[in-house]
C-alpha cells in the first residue's frame, strides 16, 4: 500500500575544503621549492583557488607556511606519543622519544629545515618562528613525561619540569642533529643509553660510606 520502506543514505562529503586545498598545495609548494621560491600565485593556483581564498584563511604565506609546519609537527607528536606511553621510567620514555624524534626528522626535510635553519627550504625570520613552534611543541611532550615520572616516582618529586624539559629540548637535539648530519662519533644507541644514565643518575659518584 505504501510500498517497501526505503533506507535512507547519508552521503559524506568527502570533498576537501578551500582551507585543506590550500594546506595541501603549501605543503607541496613548500617540501619542492622552498619557502623562497614558492609564491601566493603558485600555491593558489595548484589548490584551485582565487589569490583571494588564501587571504581568507591566512595572514599571509608566511602564516601559511607555519600552519603547515605546525599540521607536519602534529603528525609528528601523533608517532611521538607512542614513545610517551610505553612501558618502563621516564628516563627510558624520554630516550625512545629523542630515537623517535631522531628517525622522524631524519625523514622530514620540511621540519629539519625549519627546526635548524640555514637550508635552501627555509631561513631567516621564518625559520626562528618554525623553529619555535617545534620547540615549544617537543618541550610540551617532555615535560608530560616528566610529570608521568613525577606521578610514578620515577622522577624527583621538586624537579622543576619547566626549566628541565627546556634543558633536556637542547640536550636532545644536539643528539639528534648530529645523528641527523651524521656529524656523531658515538652511533645513536649507545648516545642515547648515555643520555639516559646521566638523566636517570648524573654524573656524581655515590657517597662512600665512612
Amino acid at each position: 500500500m505504501f510500498g517497501k520502506p526505503t533506507r535512507l543514505k547519508t552521503m559524506v562529503d568527502t570533498t576537501p575544503s578551500p582551507r585543506e586545498r590550500l594546506m595541501s598545495a603549501a605543503e607541496s609548494r613548500f617540501r619542492r621549492f622552498g619557502y623562497q621560491r614558492s609564491t601566493v600565485d603558485d600555491i593558489t593556483a595548484d589548490a584551485n583557488t582565487g589569490k583571494g581564498s588564501l587571504y581568507l584563511h591566512f595572514d599571509s604565506k608566511q602564516d601559511a607556511y607555519l600552519a603547515v609546519v605546525a599540521a607536519s609537527l602534529e603528525r609528528f607528536v601523533e608517532k611521538a606519543s607512542r614513545a610517551l606511553h610505553a612501558a618502563g621510567t621516564a628516563p627510558e620514555r624520554l630516550a625512545s622519544l629523542v630515537q623517535a624524534t631522531a628517525e622522524h626528522y631524519g625523514e622530514d626535510e620540511l621540519l629539519r629545515a625549519s627546526l635548524f635553519g640555514g637550508d635552501e627550504l627555509v631561513e631567516g625570520r621564518v625559520s626562528e618562528l618554525a623553529a619555535d613552534i617545534q620547540r615549544t611543541r617537543i618541550s610540551e611532550l617532555l615535560a608530560e613525561v616528566l610529570e608521568q615520572g613525577k606521578r610514578e616516582g620515577t622522577v624527583r618529586a621538586d624537579l622543576d619540569t619547566h626549566a628541565t624539559s627546556a634543558v633536556l629540548f637542547e640536550i636532545g637535539w644536539a643528539v639528534v642533529r648530529a645523528e641527523i648530519d651524521g656529524h656523531s662519533d658515538v652511533p645513536l644507541d649507545e648516545a642515547l643509553e648515555t643520555l639516559n644514565s646521566l638523566v636517570g643518575r648524573g654524573i656524581m659518584a655515590p657517597p662512600t660510606k665512612g
